[in-house]
Protein backbone atom coordinates (compact mmCIF):
# COMPACT_ATOMS: atom_id res chain seq x y z
CA UNK A 1 0.00 0.00 0.00
CA UNK A 2 1.15 3.70 -0.29
CA UNK A 3 0.00 4.75 2.68
CA UNK A 4 -0.39 3.61 6.52
CA UNK A 5 -1.80 5.53 9.41
CA UNK A 6 -0.45 4.67 12.58
CA UNK A 7 -2.36 5.96 15.59
CA UNK A 8 -1.31 4.54 18.90
CA UNK A 9 0.28 5.76 22.25
CA UNK A 10 3.92 5.70 22.48
CA UNK A 11 5.34 4.55 26.06
CA UNK A 12 9.20 3.91 25.61
CA UNK A 13 11.10 3.18 28.95
CA UNK A 14 13.07 6.15 30.18
CA UNK A 15 16.73 5.85 32.09
CA UNK A 16 15.72 7.53 34.85
CA UNK A 17 14.03 4.21 35.56
CA UNK A 18 16.14 1.86 37.96
CA UNK A 19 13.87 -1.25 38.09
CA UNK A 20 12.12 -1.64 35.12
CA UNK A 21 9.42 -3.79 34.11
CA UNK A 22 9.82 -5.46 30.89
CA UNK A 23 8.30 -4.44 27.40
CA UNK A 24 8.04 -6.21 24.39
CA UNK A 25 8.67 -4.12 21.52
CA UNK A 26 8.09 -7.39 18.96
CA UNK A 27 5.78 -5.12 17.39
CA UNK A 28 7.55 -2.26 17.03
CA UNK A 29 10.10 -4.31 15.01
CA UNK A 30 7.46 -5.87 12.67
CA UNK A 31 6.83 -2.31 11.62
CA UNK A 32 9.95 -0.73 11.57
CA UNK A 33 10.64 -1.48 7.52
CA UNK A 34 7.20 -0.30 7.05
CA UNK A 35 7.64 3.37 7.97
CA UNK A 36 11.01 3.85 6.17
CA UNK A 37 8.66 3.59 3.13
CA UNK A 38 5.17 4.88 3.61
CA UNK A 39 3.65 7.70 4.79
CA UNK A 40 2.20 8.04 8.29
CA UNK A 41 -0.14 10.16 10.05
CA UNK A 42 -0.43 10.48 13.91
CA UNK A 43 -3.82 10.39 15.41
CA UNK A 44 -4.40 11.57 18.86
CA UNK A 45 -8.19 9.76 19.97
CA UNK A 46 -10.03 10.42 23.24
CA UNK A 47 -9.12 14.02 22.82
CA UNK A 48 -12.42 15.60 23.96
CA UNK A 49 -10.95 13.64 27.63
CA UNK A 50 -8.39 16.46 28.03
CA UNK A 51 -8.77 19.10 29.78
CA UNK A 52 -8.75 22.60 28.62
CA UNK A 53 -5.41 23.30 30.11
CA UNK A 54 -4.05 20.66 27.41
CA UNK A 55 -4.26 23.41 23.98
CA UNK A 56 -4.09 22.46 21.22
CA UNK A 57 -0.67 23.77 20.26
CA UNK A 58 0.43 21.82 23.55
CA UNK A 59 -0.55 18.72 22.63
CA UNK A 60 0.77 18.99 18.92
CA UNK A 61 4.51 19.65 20.49
CA UNK A 62 4.17 17.30 23.08
CA UNK A 63 3.29 14.55 20.42
CA UNK A 64 5.57 15.30 17.99
CA UNK A 65 8.35 14.93 20.57
CA UNK A 66 6.62 11.80 21.99
CA UNK A 67 6.61 10.40 18.14
CA UNK A 68 10.66 11.42 17.73
CA UNK A 69 11.15 9.29 20.83
CA UNK A 70 8.92 6.52 19.45
CA UNK A 71 10.83 6.26 16.13
CA UNK A 72 8.75 8.54 13.97
CA UNK A 73 10.72 10.91 12.96
CA UNK A 74 8.63 12.60 10.35
CA UNK A 75 4.85 11.68 10.63
CA UNK A 76 3.01 13.45 7.58
CA UNK A 77 0.37 15.04 9.46
CA UNK A 78 -0.55 15.05 13.35
CA UNK A 79 -4.11 15.11 14.12
CA UNK A 80 -6.04 15.39 17.72
CA UNK A 81 -9.53 13.78 16.75
CA UNK A 82 -12.75 13.18 18.84
CA UNK A 83 -14.89 10.01 18.17
CA UNK A 84 -17.62 11.21 20.84
CA UNK A 85 -17.62 14.73 19.42
CA UNK A 86 -16.57 14.65 15.68
CA UNK A 87 -14.23 16.86 16.42
CA UNK A 88 -11.19 16.95 13.59
CA UNK A 89 -12.51 13.75 11.96
CA UNK A 90 -13.18 15.47 9.07
CA UNK A 91 -9.93 17.22 8.85
CA UNK A 92 -8.05 13.87 8.99
CA UNK A 93 -10.41 12.26 6.56
CA UNK A 94 -9.24 15.25 3.84
CA UNK A 95 -5.87 14.07 4.24
CA UNK A 96 -6.24 10.80 4.38
CA UNK A 97 -7.75 10.66 0.80
CA UNK A 98 -4.90 13.53 -0.52
CA UNK A 99 -2.65 11.00 0.74
CA UNK A 100 -4.28 8.21 -0.94
CA UNK A 101 -3.23 9.49 -4.50
CA UNK A 102 -4.60 7.48 -7.37
CA UNK A 103 -4.66 3.94 -5.65
CA UNK A 104 -3.36 4.42 -2.48
CA UNK A 105 -4.73 2.49 0.54
CA UNK A 106 -4.56 3.31 4.57
CA UNK A 107 -3.97 0.68 7.24
CA UNK A 108 -5.73 1.72 9.92
CA UNK A 109 -2.91 0.32 13.10
CA UNK A 110 -3.28 0.97 17.14
CA UNK A 111 -2.74 -0.30 20.44
CA UNK A 112 -5.99 -2.11 22.17
CA UNK A 113 -8.49 0.72 23.57
CA UNK A 114 -6.91 3.37 21.49
CA UNK A 115 -9.97 3.86 19.91
CA UNK A 116 -8.95 3.13 16.85
CA UNK A 117 -12.53 1.31 16.06
CA UNK A 118 -14.42 4.06 17.11
CA UNK A 119 -12.46 6.43 15.11
CA UNK A 120 -13.66 4.51 12.06
CA UNK A 121 -17.30 4.58 13.00
CA UNK A 122 -17.17 7.95 13.40
CA UNK A 123 -15.14 8.69 9.79
CA UNK A 124 -17.58 6.52 8.01
CA UNK A 125 -20.48 9.00 9.74
CA UNK A 126 -19.43 11.81 7.27
CA UNK A 127 -20.01 11.67 3.80
CA UNK A 128 -17.53 12.81 1.39
CA UNK A 129 -17.11 16.76 1.03
CA UNK A 130 -20.26 17.29 3.64
CA UNK A 131 -20.04 20.54 5.61
CA UNK A 132 -22.61 20.44 8.00
CA UNK A 133 -19.90 18.68 10.41
CA UNK A 134 -22.79 16.20 11.64
CA UNK A 135 -22.57 12.94 12.49
CA UNK A 136 -24.44 10.12 10.38
CA UNK A 137 -25.35 6.98 10.97
CA UNK A 138 -23.43 3.72 8.66
CA UNK A 139 -22.92 0.42 9.35
CA UNK A 140 -20.31 0.47 12.86
CA UNK A 141 -17.16 -1.65 12.35
CA UNK A 142 -17.18 -5.09 14.00
CA UNK A 143 -15.89 -5.59 17.19
CA UNK A 144 -15.48 -7.97 20.37
CA UNK A 145 -17.45 -8.77 22.93
CA UNK A 146 -13.95 -7.11 25.72
CA UNK A 147 -13.65 -3.69 24.89
CA UNK A 148 -10.12 -2.91 22.54
CA UNK A 149 -10.12 -6.15 20.53
CA UNK A 150 -11.40 -5.71 16.44
CA UNK A 151 -12.08 -8.98 15.32
CA UNK A 152 -9.89 -9.52 12.45
CA UNK A 153 -8.81 -7.04 9.62
CA UNK A 154 -11.87 -5.53 8.24
CA UNK A 155 -11.93 -3.66 5.19
CA UNK A 156 -14.18 -0.32 5.88
CA UNK A 157 -16.60 0.86 3.19
CA UNK A 158 -17.83 4.09 2.30
CA UNK A 159 -14.92 6.23 4.06
CA UNK A 160 -13.01 6.38 1.49
CA UNK A 161 -13.96 7.45 -2.47
CA UNK A 162 -12.95 4.41 -4.73
CA UNK A 163 -11.14 3.01 -5.67
CA UNK A 164 -9.11 3.79 -2.38
CA UNK A 165 -9.53 1.02 0.74
CA UNK A 166 -9.24 1.44 4.02
CA UNK A 167 -8.43 -1.63 6.40
CA UNK A 168 -9.12 -1.57 10.52
CA UNK A 169 -6.38 -4.19 11.64
CA UNK A 170 -6.86 -5.95 15.09
CA UNK A 171 -5.45 -3.70 18.20
CA UNK A 172 -1.96 -4.12 19.07
CA UNK A 173 -1.31 -6.26 22.02
CA UNK A 174 1.03 -4.18 24.66
CA UNK A 175 2.04 -6.20 27.66
CA UNK A 176 3.41 -3.90 29.71
CA UNK A 177 -0.33 -2.36 30.04
CA UNK A 178 -2.57 -3.56 33.05
CA UNK A 179 -5.94 -2.99 30.93
CA UNK A 180 -5.80 -6.88 29.05
CA UNK A 181 -5.42 -8.27 32.55
CA UNK A 182 -8.81 -6.46 33.65
CA UNK A 183 -12.28 -7.91 33.24
CA UNK A 184 -14.97 -6.04 31.23
CA UNK A 185 -16.29 -4.49 34.75
CA UNK A 186 -12.84 -3.10 35.95
CA UNK A 187 -12.13 -2.03 32.16
CA UNK A 188 -14.78 0.66 32.19
CA UNK A 189 -13.68 1.64 35.40
CA UNK A 190 -9.98 2.45 33.96
CA UNK A 191 -10.94 4.04 30.70
CA UNK A 192 -12.43 7.75 31.20
CA UNK A 193 -15.65 8.64 30.17
CA UNK A 194 -15.66 12.01 30.87
CA UNK A 195 -12.91 14.98 30.85
CA UNK A 196 -10.41 13.81 33.31
CA UNK A 197 -10.00 16.18 36.79
CA UNK A 198 -6.46 16.21 38.24
CA UNK A 199 -6.06 15.43 41.77
CA UNK A 200 -3.17 16.86 43.13
CA UNK A 201 -1.34 16.04 46.55
CA UNK A 202 1.64 17.95 48.58
CA UNK A 203 3.50 15.04 50.08
CA UNK A 204 6.75 14.74 52.20
CA UNK A 205 8.85 12.19 52.95
CA UNK A 206 7.15 8.99 54.12
CA UNK A 207 3.69 9.61 51.77
CA UNK A 208 2.30 6.99 50.02
CA UNK A 209 -1.01 7.52 47.33
CA UNK A 210 -3.19 4.37 46.36
CA UNK A 211 -4.11 5.00 42.92
CA UNK A 212 -7.11 2.60 42.85
CA UNK A 213 -5.94 -1.20 44.30
CA UNK A 214 -3.95 -1.15 40.82
CA UNK A 215 -0.70 1.37 41.72
CA UNK A 216 0.80 2.58 44.76
CA UNK A 217 3.50 5.71 44.38
CA UNK A 218 5.59 6.43 47.74
CA UNK A 219 7.62 9.30 48.19
CA UNK A 220 11.39 7.88 49.54
CA UNK A 221 13.01 11.26 49.33
CA UNK A 222 12.83 14.43 47.82
CA UNK A 223 15.04 17.50 48.12
CA UNK A 224 12.47 19.55 49.72
CA UNK A 225 10.58 19.69 52.99
CA UNK A 226 7.43 18.64 50.71
CA UNK A 227 6.87 18.37 46.55
CA UNK A 228 3.42 17.60 44.44
CA UNK A 229 1.85 14.83 42.58
CA UNK A 230 -0.66 14.81 40.69
CA UNK A 231 -2.53 11.85 39.45
CA UNK A 232 -3.93 12.18 36.26
CA UNK A 233 -6.69 8.63 35.81
CA UNK A 234 -10.12 8.03 35.33
CA UNK A 235 -12.77 9.44 38.13
CA UNK A 236 -14.09 6.19 38.38
CA UNK A 237 -10.79 5.31 39.66
CA UNK A 238 -10.49 5.81 43.81
CA UNK A 239 -7.62 7.20 45.18
CA UNK A 240 -6.24 7.74 48.79
CA UNK A 241 -3.63 9.50 50.33
CA UNK A 242 -1.50 7.88 53.70
CA UNK A 243 1.83 6.99 54.92
CA UNK A 244 4.38 4.44 53.87
CA UNK A 245 3.74 2.24 57.14
CA UNK A 246 -0.04 2.42 57.11
CA UNK A 247 -0.06 1.44 53.07
CA UNK A 248 0.22 -2.55 53.09
CA UNK A 249 -2.66 -2.62 55.75
CA UNK A 250 -4.54 -0.22 54.14
CA UNK A 251 -4.28 -2.44 50.69
CA UNK A 252 -5.00 -5.31 52.44
CA UNK A 253 -8.36 -4.24 54.23
CA UNK A 254 -10.10 -2.66 51.04
CA UNK A 255 -8.27 -3.30 47.84
CA UNK A 256 -11.57 -4.54 45.92
CA UNK A 257 -13.77 -3.22 47.72
CA UNK A 258 -13.81 0.23 48.31
CA UNK A 259 -10.45 0.64 47.31
CA UNK A 260 -11.03 -0.21 43.43
CA UNK A 261 -10.58 -1.27 40.57
CA UNK A 262 -9.92 -4.37 41.04
CA UNK A 263 -13.48 -5.33 41.76
CA UNK A 264 -14.09 -8.15 44.11
CA UNK A 265 -13.13 -10.58 46.36
CA UNK A 266 -9.52 -12.30 47.67
CA UNK A 267 -9.66 -14.71 44.66
CA UNK A 268 -9.63 -11.61 42.21
CA UNK A 269 -7.09 -10.45 44.17
CA UNK A 270 -4.92 -13.80 43.91
CA UNK A 271 -5.88 -14.28 40.45
CA UNK A 272 -3.75 -10.33 39.19
CA UNK A 273 -0.80 -11.39 41.34
CA UNK A 274 1.17 -9.64 44.24
CA UNK A 275 2.71 -6.53 43.41
CA UNK A 276 6.59 -5.40 42.50
CA UNK A 277 8.65 -2.41 43.32
CA UNK A 278 9.91 -0.35 40.68
CA UNK A 279 12.02 2.58 41.79
CA UNK A 280 11.90 5.83 39.98
CA UNK A 281 14.39 8.89 40.23
CA UNK A 282 12.76 12.21 39.14
CA UNK A 283 14.22 15.17 38.17
CA UNK A 284 11.85 18.26 38.23
CA UNK A 285 12.29 21.72 37.79
CA UNK A 286 9.23 23.70 39.21
CA UNK A 287 7.14 23.55 42.70
CA UNK A 288 4.12 25.34 40.70
CA UNK A 289 4.07 22.97 38.38
CA UNK A 290 4.77 19.71 36.85
CA UNK A 291 7.76 19.01 34.73
CA UNK A 292 8.31 14.90 34.53
CA UNK A 293 5.11 12.40 34.19
CA UNK A 294 5.79 9.05 35.77
CA UNK A 295 3.40 7.31 33.44
CA UNK A 296 1.70 3.47 34.79
CA UNK A 297 0.54 1.49 31.81
CA UNK A 298 -2.89 1.62 31.24
CA UNK A 299 -3.51 3.22 34.19
CA UNK A 300 -2.69 6.71 34.20
CA UNK A 301 0.26 9.10 35.04
CA UNK A 302 1.50 11.17 38.03
CA UNK A 303 2.82 14.37 37.01
CA UNK A 304 5.69 15.68 39.55
CA UNK A 305 6.48 18.96 40.92
CA UNK A 306 9.44 19.18 42.71
CA UNK A 307 12.98 21.15 42.63
CA UNK A 308 15.73 18.63 41.95
CA UNK A 309 15.65 15.30 42.28
CA UNK A 310 12.99 13.30 44.22
CA UNK A 311 13.01 9.25 44.69
CA UNK A 312 9.64 7.30 44.56
CA UNK A 313 8.97 4.06 44.43
CA UNK A 314 6.01 3.01 42.34
CA UNK A 315 4.11 -0.72 43.29
CA UNK A 316 2.48 -2.07 40.67
CA UNK A 317 1.60 -5.82 39.45
CA UNK A 318 4.39 -7.73 37.71
CA UNK A 319 5.23 -6.55 33.90
CA UNK A 320 3.38 -3.05 33.81
CA UNK A 321 5.28 -0.81 32.27
CA UNK A 322 6.93 2.41 34.49
CA UNK A 323 8.09 4.94 32.68
CA UNK A 324 8.91 8.87 33.00
CA UNK A 325 8.72 11.63 30.54
CA UNK A 326 7.75 15.20 30.11
CA UNK A 327 5.04 16.52 31.22
CA UNK A 328 1.66 16.51 29.30
CA UNK A 329 -0.25 18.28 31.11
CA UNK A 330 1.99 21.03 33.92
CA UNK A 331 -1.18 22.15 35.59
CA UNK A 332 -1.72 21.22 39.28
CA UNK A 333 -6.04 20.94 40.31
CA UNK A 334 -7.32 24.01 41.94
CA UNK A 335 -7.42 22.87 44.73
CA UNK A 336 -5.20 20.10 47.41
CA UNK A 337 -6.61 16.92 48.22
CA UNK A 338 -6.24 16.00 51.81
CA UNK A 339 -5.77 12.70 53.39
CA UNK A 340 -7.85 10.20 53.55
CA UNK A 341 -9.92 9.32 50.66
CA UNK A 342 -9.87 11.11 47.47
CA UNK A 343 -12.97 13.71 46.84
CA UNK A 344 -13.90 11.72 43.78
CA UNK A 345 -15.72 8.23 44.56
CA UNK A 346 -17.54 6.26 42.27
CA UNK A 347 -21.08 4.82 42.96
CA UNK A 348 -20.06 1.92 43.12
CA UNK A 349 -17.29 2.53 45.90
CA UNK A 350 -20.32 4.15 47.72
CA UNK A 351 -22.46 1.42 47.81
CA UNK A 352 -19.28 -1.16 48.92
CA UNK A 353 -18.95 1.62 51.81
CA UNK A 354 -22.37 1.02 52.89
CA UNK A 355 -22.23 -2.54 52.54
CA UNK A 356 -22.42 -4.36 56.08
CA UNK A 357 -18.89 -5.62 56.83
CA UNK A 358 -16.71 -4.63 53.49
CA UNK A 359 -15.29 -1.07 54.52
CA UNK A 360 -15.19 -0.66 57.90
CA UNK A 361 -15.64 3.13 59.17
CA UNK A 362 -13.15 4.31 56.40
CA UNK A 363 -13.91 8.22 56.02
CA UNK A 364 -14.31 10.11 53.04
CA UNK A 365 -12.25 13.89 53.64
CA UNK A 366 -13.70 16.83 51.75
CA UNK A 367 -11.33 18.53 49.23
CA UNK A 368 -10.00 21.58 49.74
CA UNK A 369 -8.73 21.93 53.54
CA UNK A 370 -4.96 22.26 52.58
CA UNK A 371 -5.70 25.45 50.11
CA UNK A 372 -4.86 25.90 46.81
CA UNK A 373 -1.22 24.42 45.05
CA UNK A 374 1.69 27.44 45.57
CA UNK A 375 0.35 28.34 48.97
CA UNK A 376 2.31 28.58 52.33
CA UNK A 377 5.99 27.37 51.89
CA UNK A 378 6.28 24.06 49.96
CA UNK A 379 9.23 22.35 49.08
CA UNK A 380 12.82 23.52 51.12
CA UNK A 381 12.88 24.74 54.58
Amino acid sequence: SDNVWREAPIDHSSDNVRREAPIDHSSDNVLDDAYGKLNTVLVLTKSDLLPSAATKARLLEWSRRRARAGGIFEPIGVHLVSSHTGWGVQKLLSQLEELCGDEGEVWVMGAQNAGKSSLINAMSGYRGGTKSNKLLARAPVTASTMPGTTIGVVEVKNVLPAPHRMLDTPGLLHPHQLTPRLSPEEVKCVLPRRALKPRTYRLSKGAAIHIGGLARVDVEDCPGSTMYLTVWASSDIVCHFGKIDKAEELFQKHAGSLLQPPIGDAERLKELGRWEPFDVDVEGGSYKESTTDVAIGGVGWVGVGVVGTAQLTVWTYPGIGVTTRAALIPDFAKDLETPGWSHTVTAAAKKMKSAPGKTGNAKHTPRGKQGRPGKGKPGRK
